[in-house]
This record gives C-alpha cells, structure tokens and sequence, in this order.
C-alpha cells in the first residue's frame, strides 16, 4: 500500500496540480462575494458595511470549527499518503458528526443573539439594523457553511482539487442568478433588498453541501460503512484534536482579534468602517494566489509525510513560496494601477474612495508576505508544528495586528491605513519567525539513501 501511495503522490500531487483547482474556487468565491457587495451597494455604502460587519463577525466565529476542520484534513492526508485510505475514511465519517452539532450550535447562536453581537461590535447607527436583519439571516444557516468547509477540506485532502471547484462554480451560478432575483425583484421573484442577499445565500449553499456530501461519500476506495458513524475512533481523534486544538486557539484567537479591530474602526464612523469593507473585499484578488499556493501545499506535505518522504517535505513550502510571489506581486501592482476604477464599481462617495486609495499600495509589500508566511504555516500544522504555529500568530495578531490598530489608527488617527501598518507588522513578524523554525527541520529527519537520519540533541546520528 506505502508504495502504491508513493506513486500516486508522485504522478498527481504536483503542487500546480493541487493548487490551479483551488485557485479558481477561490477566484469564484471573490467573485462572488465581489458581485454580492455590487448589487448591494445599490441599496446604500451603509449597506454594504452592514453586510461586511455581518460576514466578518459571521467568519470569525466558525472558525472554532477548525479543531475538527484543520485536524481533518491533515489526518486524511496523513493516511491517504501512507496507503490507509480506510483510516481516511473513518477520519472523515467521525469529522462530519462533530461538524453537525457544533453547527447546529452556533446556528442557535446567531438565531437567537444577532442583535446583541452586532451592538456589542459598536456598528454606526444607521447600520445596525441592516446588520442585525441579515447577521441573523446568515448566522442561522450557520450549520450548512461549516459542512460546506468540511466537505471541501476532506474531499481536497484525498487530493481531488477538483471536485470542489466545480461545486463552487455550481453554488456561484446559482447564488448570482437568485441574487439578481431577490434584491432587485427579477425574474419574478419578490424584491426583498439585503434580506434577498441572505435568501439567495442561503439556498446556494443548501445546494453545494448537498452536492459536497454526494462526493465525499464518494472518494474512498470503499464506501463508508455503518460502523463509520457509530462512535469514535479514539486514536485518530487524540491526533485530529492534537493538530486542531493549536489550530483553534489560533482561529479563535484571529477571530476575536478581528472583531476587536473591526470595533476599533466602527469606532472611527461610518466611512471608516466602509473603507474597511471595500478594501477586504478588492485586497482579496492578490491574496487569492497565496492562499491556494498555501492549500495546496498543506495536502502536498501531509501525504509526503505520511509516507515518509521528508527531504521533499522539507522542499516544499519553498516551493511553493517561490511559485507564489511573484504572481502575487503582478496582482498587487494591477490592484495598485487600476484601484481607482475598482473602487468606483462599488461606490461614488469621494471620502471613501481617498481612505481606501493609498492602502493599495502597501499592498505591493503586504500580500508577497502573506504568501510566504502561510505557505510556511500550513506546511508546519501538516508536520505537526501546529504549536508554534499558534503562539506566534496569537502573539503577532494581538501586539501588532490588534494593537496597531489601535496606536496607529486611533492614537495616531491614520485610521484604516494605521490598522494596515499593523497588519504589516505582524505578518512580517511571522514571516520571519516560521522562516527560521522551518529551517531546524525540528520534525523533518534527514533521509540518507534508503534510511533516515535522526539527528540526535548530542549531534550524533542514527540510521535506519
């Protein structure tokens, strides 16, 4: 089985192969979410801060969910590469369980407190009521996006990329047409303005998990069976939560650090708190190409790891960053070139326009970063380096990120451009420090021909 997975990971796990299929979702999923802060901006930039709050809020607090969702995904790579596609399978079965009530929990969650949340993030006055109508819209539904995300991320570590990319094309198709429908009353649908957002939201990814759940049930070798649902395996859950539990305190720590930077700049008024919005929505062009160079990488180091190929493990995040900068660059300078034009897609207020203008050029520095800083990250949680991982992305999103926020933006009154100087520094922080970690291979044993070289802490070596 270990060489059959060797092959395999030879012929199909080619960092491009991955990441091309994840690159487009993505694209989709910007698109989307692009032509969704179009079509509302029609109704108001109050509008679409509203909806910008809501999906800020809406994010930060799933991403509990990595504990399952992260875990998951590398254990299943972890067992594809190692020829074990039955313990893949299990892997799964026992994820989704715990995705389904830990959904139906947050789903309560937002039914019921939507209102209480967005108060307690500071929203202006003329957008809170916006927010709260579509945050409890969306938030209810909140079950149907976390098995969305763990379909995704299971069927993507077999190492079929693909599959979820035509499930993203399907869900956006469908979400633009309804979005044309229910906000502005076409095709004759009842025009119902934001809430029409949340409807079409919410029956385009009712359709995606129904179809991500046909092909997860799918990509085993051998279906699943009975005995997957009943119980838990306790090993494979002792190493899924063992990779999670980093990866949460991490997720959970990112989410609260954004709802406390995104209540720093609702604080600074209205336009602010647009110019925010927009800035998130259009600087995601750039990051698209890191994120899926990231992704992939993560699937690609995981199945090497588990077969024991850990020289090429060791190659890959540079790999990968080298691949992934200088394409992120090109977009940057692009965004940078035509932000103007961009911006007034979505709005004509001069105010915004001039607060959000000047980000796009930092941009140029920020994003080649970013790539970097992650293709490392994911490369060390797949090997198991997800505590360190952890501490330094909690101590950089909440000296630099959150607390820049602060100091620059409302000490220094630099507003949106001061949380960016924080955002600056602490991936530059991160950057360095994964970059260094990586290099100790602290997880990664030399291979030396057939055998592996342990280095041991008294600098001799043992081969086996």
């Amino acid at each position: 089985m270990a060489a059959t997975a060797t092959t395999r990971t030879d012929r199909s796990m080619s960092l491009m192969v991955l990441a091309w299929p994840i690159a487009i979702e993505l694209l989709l999923q910007f698109l989307m979410g692009t032509a969704d802060s179009m079509m509302v901006s029609s109704l108001g930039d109050d509008a679409v801060s509203a909806v910008g709050l809501s999906n800020q809020v809406l994010r930060s607090l799933l991403t509990v969910f990595v504990l399952i969702n992260g875990g998951a995904g590398i254990v299943i790579a972890r067992r594809w590469g190692a020829g074990n596609p039955e313990a893949a399978r299990r892997a799964a079965a026992m994820a989704l369980k715990v995705g389904v009530i830990g959904g139906a929990v947050i789903s309560v969650l937002f039914a019921i407190g939507a209102g209480d949340i967005v108060r307690l993030m500071g929203a202006p006055a003329e957008v809170a009521p916006m927010a709260a109508t579509y945050l409890a819209m969306i938030g209810a539904c909140s079950i149907l996006t976390e098995i969305n995300m763990m379909t995704t991320v299971m069927i993507r570590n077999t190492g079929n990329t693909r599959g979820p990319m035509m499930i993203a094309i399907g869900m956006n198709i469908v979400h633009i047409i309804l979005n044309y429908g229910f906000i502005f009353g076409k095709l004759g649908l009842p025009q119902l303005g934001i809430e029409g957002l949340g409807v079409s939201t919410i029956i385009s990814r009712s359709l995606a998990m129904a179809a991500g759940i046909w092909l997860l049930l799918r990509s085993f070798p051998v279906k699943f069976q009975r005995s997957d649902w009943r119980g838990f395996d306790k090993p494979i859950l002792k190493e899924m939560v063992g990779i999670g539990l980093p990866n949460l305190g991490t997720a959970a720590s990112w989410g609260y650090s954004q709802i406390v930077q995104l209540a720093i700049i609702s604080s600074l008024g209205a336009v602010q708190l647009a110019a925010n919005s927009y800035f998130n929505i259009i600087q995601q062009l750039p990051w698209l190409i890191g994120q899926s160079i990231g992704m992939a990488v993560q699937i690609q180091v995981g199945q090497k790891y588990g077969a024991k190929l850990y020289d090429e493990v060791y190659k890959a995040p540079y790999r990968a960053a080298a691949l992934g900068v200088l394409p992120t660059i090109a977009l940057a300078i692009l965004l940078y070139l035509f932000g103007d034009s961009t911006l007034r897609w979505f709005t004509t207020d001069e105010a915004i326009i001039t607060a959000v203008l000047p980000l796009f050029f930092w941009c140029i520095i920020w994003q080649p970063m970013r790539t970097w800083t992650y293709a490392f990250m994911q490369s060390m949680n797949a090997v198991g380096e997800a505590k360190f991982v952890a501490l330094n992305t909690v101590l950089g999103m909440w000296i630099f990120a959150t607390g820049g926020a602060y100091v620059f933006g409302v000490l220094l009154d630099m507003g949106v451009m001061g949380a960016l100087i924080g955002l600056m520094l602490d991936e530059l922080f991160r950057a360095v420090m994964v970059g260094w970690r990586w290099k100790g291979r602290r997880k990664l044993p030399r291979q030396s021909g057939s055998g592996i070289t342990i280095n041991k802490a008294d600098g001799a070596s043992v081969q086996t």
